[in-house]
């Protein structure tokens, strides 16, 4: 399988992914979040353009789905007569097949599961792609998670992102031995920024996680970090993935440890939103 990141509203801040993923051959592809029809078409190809079978959104909000009317009928110009709009909920413009938790599609030789991570959006919805011929695999996550992040909790409670983060996914995507095969694609480029406040706040030392450090090297190097990290690192080096870390309960105030999981969550992002 192919994965094409675009960049969108990196000039006003937003620094937003949209994503086209293709099967190996490029005949079928899926265009995911494509919010600014402007910056995401001139991206595309006459073939790219031409194998698009659905825009997929990972939630509502303008800056993921606000582009959904604009894009269609972008491609429709460009001979592309495609209506299928995937999303969470009709909350997402024109959206006409809802998925839910777990449902299966299949584009070409990819199998895509769609998990249902409720909290940043009540419709947040992750897709997980794995490509049977060429064994690669990839997850979707819009803003429930990010690199060395998560989203904020504007519909739901710290609770509910550990139960998105650490349960729903989780659970669905293999054994623990597969998550070193399961790469990242978060909807924004918020890595540098998480990089900074994991230091500043939370492994001070770099004797605290060293695949941290090395999470810090790359994105303190490189502008674009999308794809480059699986869920094994994210387990190693996401706070709030590592909720029962002794360094990170110490850093939210818990060096006792008894603190339940979802104060962790709520102190965690607290820290951030403030940072």
């Amino acid at each position: 399988m192919h994965v094409k990141a675009i960049k969108m509203r990196w000039l006003t801040g937003g620094v937003n992914y949209s994503y086209l993923l293709s099967t190996q051959d490029k005949k079928k592809s899926w265009l995911i979040d494509p919010a600014e029809t402007l910056e995401v078409m001139r991206d595309l190809t006459s073939d790219e353009v031409g194998s698009i079978e659905a825009i997929v959104n990972t939630h509502h909000h303008y800056d993921h789905a606000g582009g959904n009317v604009t894009t269609l009928a972008a491609l429709k110009e460009k001979g592309n007569h495609l209506s299928r709009v995937i999303a969470g909920s009709q909350r997402s413009a024109i959206a006409n097949d809802i998925p839910d938790n777990l449902q299966e599609y299949t584009l070409g030789n990819i199998n895509i599961l769609c998990i249902r991570t409720p909290c940043h959006t009540q419709d947040s919805t992750c897709y997980y792609v794995r490509d049977t011929d060429t064994k690669e695999q990839a997850i979707f996550t819009g803003d429930t998670l990010f690199t060395g992040g998560c989203g904020r909790f504007f519909e739901g409670t710290g609770e509910e992102m550990d139960d998105a983060l650490n349960v729903r996914l989780m659970k669905n995507l293999g054994n623990s031995a597969n998550w070193e095969n399961v790469k990242v694609y978060p909807g924004h480029e918020y890595t540098l920024g998480n990089v900074k406040f994991i230091r500043e706040y939370i492994y001070l030392h770099k004797s605290d996680n060293e695949r941290f450090n090395k999470l810090e090297t790359f994105a303190k190097a490189n502008e674009v970090t999308t794809g480059q990290f699986t869920i094994a690192d994210e387990q190693a080096f996401n706070p709030f993935m590592r909720l029962d870390d002794p360094i990170v309960r110490r850093q939210v105030g818990d060096s006792q440890g008894s603190s339940a999981r979802s104060q962790i969550m709520d102190k965690l992002r607290q820290m951030k939103n403030n940072a």
